[in-house]
């Protein structure tokens, strides 16, 4: 299989609208609450020139396939979080890939890719929350450091070091 070509969404602004419907539509099957035009506002952000956040998108030719993100998330409550190593912690999330596409590699192309991205900035951990896929990102390495509930839902913070 070929290997996706991998961008940041910057670079590549005609597929805006696109992640911004599926970063909606992942929360709402989440049953986070969303609308187009938060999804949108807040993508905007990963499309101006701070390192982060960020987006990166898969395309197959000139086909989306999938996009994950790269952001700062801080909480309010530090008890409900574990110890991070940076006051700032970088949180892979709105990891999405086409169902047409699934098993194929394109997510772990980008992980991959977001990985290299955090390591190019100096970032020595990455860190997520998730649910549905834990087995998924333990098989690529992330390590689960605490359970918790994030918007009333039963959550797996997980790390991987860089």
């Amino acid at each position: 299989m070929l290997a996706p070509d991998i961008f940041v969404l910057e670079k590549k602004p005609e597929f805006f609208a696109q992640v911004a419907q599926w970063h909606h539509q992942e929360c709402e099957r989440q049953g986070l609450k969303s609308s187009i035009a938060l999804r949108q506002q807040r993508l905007v952000l990963h499309v101006q020139e701070n390192p982060i956040p960020k987006t990166l998108i898969a395309l197959r030719g000139k086909q989306l396939v999938g996009c994950a993100s790269l952001v700062n998330y801080t909480y309010r409550s530090s008890e409900r979080m574990p110890k991070v190593a940076s006051p700032s912690p970088v949180w892979l999330t709105n990891l999405f890939v086409l169902e047409e596409f699934r098993n194929q590699g394109f997510g772990n192309s980008l992980i991959d890719a977001a990985k290299n991205y955090a390591q190019d900035l100096g970032l020595e951990e990455l860190w997520l929350s998730a649910t549905d896929y834990t087995d998924y990102y333990q098989k690529r390495g992330w390590e689960i450091v605490r359970r918790t509930r994030l918007g009333g839902r039963q959550v797996n913070v997980m790390r991987v070091i860089l």
